[in-house]
């Protein structure tokens, strides 16, 4: 089929036949479509083991070395001698079709790992809808408050911070800070850590001791958004409040069958949790449930009679009781993120653009000139940049790499330019187009980071600390923004800049 097709477009499209355009194509999505699969196949989830099926790295190794292969079998007929091709019929835009060709083709082989993350995305989350996981996340979250939850950090203590004064009264900032600029040993940065934290909370109007249960936090799941997560806490914190015992054991039920359904263990019933954990009115003498299986005890383990509040400064000791609490908070975090990541993140995407980009223009450029200048050229990239690398090293001067390759690009530019217009000899002009075609899509991004470098920290002398300016803050915000234009400007480029590259071939050898 692939011969038919091939002498079909060797009569009619002779330029699509010598890029063997249609079979890489053909190949190109035949890639994709088993690394899809393999993809889905590694979205497995073994929501009883604590480890899911794990081939990306072995299939992105396979990926690599199967793309390499194709690229060499592509590049070898596609390079070989031809002697039809002096007969091709050519456009004056002949040669940007040509390597629009080269680019879709190495875009095609060197996304294989684009599939793969959306298959396997997929499969983790089909095993339960938007709404399913997000009940099921919003019960393992407020679980974790009577299991082993951090604790959320207290109030200021101001007046033991040195914020107000004994009768009450703000102590003037620009006072203190007048003080602390004098003081050598003084930092910025160490001042939040200074402060005095109260030991205890008022919920409802009522003191709770930092340790105790109402002052957990629950477990964050993305599906679950930072103002709901907020609410579930304080709802918790109401049962606790209000002594709604059977709200908790409801909880505490739907957990466990939670627990049962996915064959994860644990030595706990719902009577002996409860009775364990809940201990109103001050809720602050409770065992640690531990989170994860364990086949003995340590010597960091109490026994079940010994309670939290007898536990000084903070340290955190477990009980015999435990549940697998890890893993199923492990295994619904990635369906949480499967629902609520985008299959295609744009950094990813300009990525391999961008790599597709340097693959097609390295092709390109050997295609155009010759093989002897383009190793040529390829040596003295590697020269010019070990040189400049050590001239920077050596100054210690942050931007000069930055500035030599810019204005190099430049010159090399220049020098392509100088040559074309005064019709020079052909040979001279080979290493330069080669450099050009290969750096000049690196100058917006060159002139953009210089100038974002240019606004960066800057020392407010009279606060006396750093910050970042706002064209800084401006300019790191649109990087992104910066790329795409850069590509697609690249693009246009290549397109007004092949027609000069179709001339610059006809000028003599002599």
């Amino acid at each position: 089929m692939f011969k038919d097709i091939q002498k079909k477009l060797l009569l009619k499209y002779p330029l699509l036949w010598n890029t063997k355009f249609v079979p890489m194509v053909a190949i190109g999505l035949l890639l994709h479509l088993i690394f899809f699969g393999l993809g889905y196949l590694d979205g497995t989830i073994d929501f009883s083991n604590r480890n899911n099926l794990d081939i990306e790295v072995t299939c992105i190794l396979f990926g690599v070395l199967l793309v390499v292969i194709v690229i060499i079998l592509w590049l070898v007929n596609y390079f070989k001698n031809n002697s039809l091709k002096s007969f091709y019929s050519k456009s004056k835009y002949s040669l940007f079709y040509e390597w629009l060709q080269i680019f879709v083709v190495s875009t095609l082989l060197i996304t294989f790992y684009l599939p793969f993350s959306v298959g396997k995305q997929l499969h983790q989350k089909s095993y339960y809808s938007l709404e399913e996981t997000t009940n099921r996340c919003k019960t393992i979250a407020t679980a974790d408050m009577f299991i082993d939850g951090s604790f959320a950090e207290t109030e200021i203590d101001s007046l033991a911070s040195g914020l107000i004064d004994s009768l009450g009264n703000v102590i003037n900032q620009e006072k203190i800070d007048s003080i602390n600029n004098n003081n050598p040993d003084y930092y910025p940065e160490s001042v939040a850590a200074a402060y005095t934290y109260k030991n205890h909370i008022i919920f409802n109007g009522k003191k709770y001791n930092q340790f105790s249960l109402v002052n957990r936090n629950t477990f964050e799941f993305t599906v679950i958004s930072r103002e709901q997560d907020s609410l579930n806490r304080i709802q918790i914190q109401n049962w606790l409040h209000q002594d709604n015992q059977a709200e908790v054991k409801k909880l505490m039920d739907s957990y466990l069958s939670l627990i049962r359904e996915h064959n994860l263990a644990t030595n706990l019933t719902l009577d002996k949790w409860f009775d364990i954990v809940y201990k109103a009115p001050e809720f602050d003498e409770f065992l640690y449930i531990q989170p994860y299986m364990r086949e003995y005890e340590t010597d960091n383990s109490y026994n079940s009679y010994d309670y939290v509040a007898k536990v000084g400064n903070g340290e955190r000791k477990y009980s015999k009781y435990f549940v697998q609490q890890d893993v199923l908070k492990d295994k619904y975090d990635t369906v949480s993120e499967a629902h609520t990541d985008s299959f295609f993140k744009i950094e990813i995407i300009l990525g391999f653009l961008y790599g597709a980009f340097g693959l097609s223009i390295l092709i390109f450029s050997f295609r155009v000139t010759s093989g002897k200048s383009w190793l040529i050229a390829l040596v003295s990239t590697g020269v010019i940049n070990i040189v400049y690398g050590i001239f920077t090293a050596i100054t210690g001067v942050g931007n000069m790499y930055a500035y030599l390759i810019l204005f190099t690009i430049l010159g090399i530019i220049f020098y392509f330019f100088l040559i074309y217009f005064n019709k020079k000899n052909l040979q001279l002009s080979r290493i330069a187009l080669n450099l050009f075609l290969w750096s000049f899509i690196g100058i917006i991004p060159l002139i953009y980071f210089i100038i974002q470098e240019h606004y960066a920290l800057k020392y407010d002398y009279r606060m006396g600390y750093s910050y970042n300016s706002p064209e800084y803050l401006w300019f790191r915000d649109h990087i992104l923004h910066m790329f795409s234009f850069n590509f697609i400007l690249a693009v246009l480029t290549l397109f007004f800049l092949s027609k000069i590259i179709r001339n610059w071939k006809g000028i003599s050898e002599d």
